[in-house]
């Protein structure tokens, strides 16, 4: 007899706080939830008191059907939830249910594995290590968001990847069609060509290699700006402003302002070193912009044939595709078009309808009691992606750097 998911539990505890990141993952899965399925009860738990009510108002301006079928509680709450699934978004189980079966997402790794040989580092790394490991052994049902996080999962943390399912992001929600606003260019007197780059600039992202092909192409007398936008910089970036004149920061942006940045760039460079997707390089897709990003991770996965890859190390290989992107406009209009066909896999719709039948799965499987036990279905019916030639068996770079 088939199962049938009447009420979703979600631990929301950082859903308030989070603008983009997981918990823009969240807030359009849950908005495909209520137009996929017009039956399903949603009940989200979150950290504080104080934060029921901004909670339950986010969840009713997502879809007017949350107003009957949507409910807020306190976390404390959540272990002995009546719904049937209980579905953890940000990587950990927390809070486990006694009831209803668990389903994580997890996104990647980066917290147990990226290296960084100071003493607290160390010890955080291997709380992470912990904590992914209990996660996995809890969980009935493993949600991973590309066939480089299901191998990442088997590889370090041992887990059959039968019992992983992948559900590709969407970039369809970017606002493409909401107007132009290019107020953050303008403050910042960038009026010609220039590259952009979006997002935190912590280790992984490797912005050092990119700053380096910057020297290179302006040593060359390539004088193509670098655009980067996100909430926050590193101390390199904080040291370069004002001495690089290339360089210019722009801080957080709207929805529009970073379309708008991504329709009027010569490419996204996208040089991170370890991804579980790269939500940047498809929403640059989605706007026609060339993407230039480092081999390895989810990436190759989400650019296909449609993006530029070099080794994330080699800052002149860096430098030569993007002084090849501005040479040569043709070039840029073929990575556009193929670009906008790679992007259009990536719908918020697909990926709430991979979700559901996981959930479903998940809730119909005999086998899951108290120990999960692989799911050949689940990993065969959710939503899958090719994974880059080679990928399976290439070296660790990031372990090594």
């Amino acid at each position: 007899m088939p199962a049938f998911l009447r009420h979703l539990a979600v631990e929301a505890t950082r859903l308030t706080r989070e603008q983009r990141g997981i918990g823009r993952y969240v807030r359009n899965l849950l908005r495909e939830f209520a137009t996929l399925d017009a039956s399903l009860r949603v009940t989200l738990y979150v950290a504080h008191d104080h934060d029921i009510d901004t909670a339950r108002t986010l969840l009713h301006a997502l879809h007017p059907g949350y107003l009957t079928r949507g409910d807020v509680r306190h976390i404390d709450h959540l272990p002995h939830s009546e719904a049937e699934v209980a579905w953890y978004p940000w990587n950990f189980i927390t809070t486990p249910t006694t009831r209803a079966r668990r389903v994580v997402t997890i996104h990647d790794l980066a917290p147990m594995l990226l290296l960084d040989h100071r003493w607290w580092k160390i010890l955080k790394r291997a709380k992470y290590r912990r904590r992914y490991h209990a996660t996995v052994q809890q969980a009935h049902g493993i949600i991973a968001d590309s066939a480089f996080g299901r191998r990442e999962l088997q590889q370090h943390l041992g887990v059959d990847p039968t019992r992983v399912a992948i559900t590709l992001l969407g970039a369809d929600d970017l606002a493409l069609d909401e107007g132009h606003d290019d107020t953050p260019l303008r403050a910042h007197g960038v009026d010609g060509p220039y590259f952009l780059a979006v997002g935190a600039h912590d280790g992984r992202k490797n912005m050092r290699t990119l700053y380096r092909a910057m020297e290179l192409l302006w040593m060359r007398e390539e004088r193509v700006r670098l655009v980067c936008c996100g909430p926050s910089i590193s101390r390199e970036t904080r040291d370069l402003l004002g001495r690089a004149p290339w360089l210019t920061h722009v801080g957080y942006v709207s929805d529009v302002q970073l379309a708008t940045l991504y329709r009027g760039a010569v490419a996204l460079v996208f040089p991170s070193r370890y991804e579980g997707f790269g939500l940047p390089a498809a929403e640059a897709m989605r706007a026609g912009t060339p993407v230039v990003c480092a081999q390895g991770s989810a990436v190759a996965e989400v650019v296909g044939p449609a993006g530029v890859l070099v080794p994330w190390h080699d800052a002149d290989a860096f430098a030569a595709e993007m002084s090849r992107l501005v040479e040569h406009p043709l070039l840029r209009t073929t990575l556009a078009a193929r670009g906008r066909v790679q992007a259009s896999r990536f719908t918020w719709a697909q990926s709430a309808a991979a979700t559901l039948r996981v959930f479903t799965q998940v809730l119909g499987d005999e086998r899951l009691g108290g120990v999960p036990a692989p799911s050949a279905a689940m990993a065969a019916s959710a939503l899958t992606s090719s994974a880059p030639p080679g990928a399976a068996s290439r070296e660790r770079d990031i372990l090594k750097a």
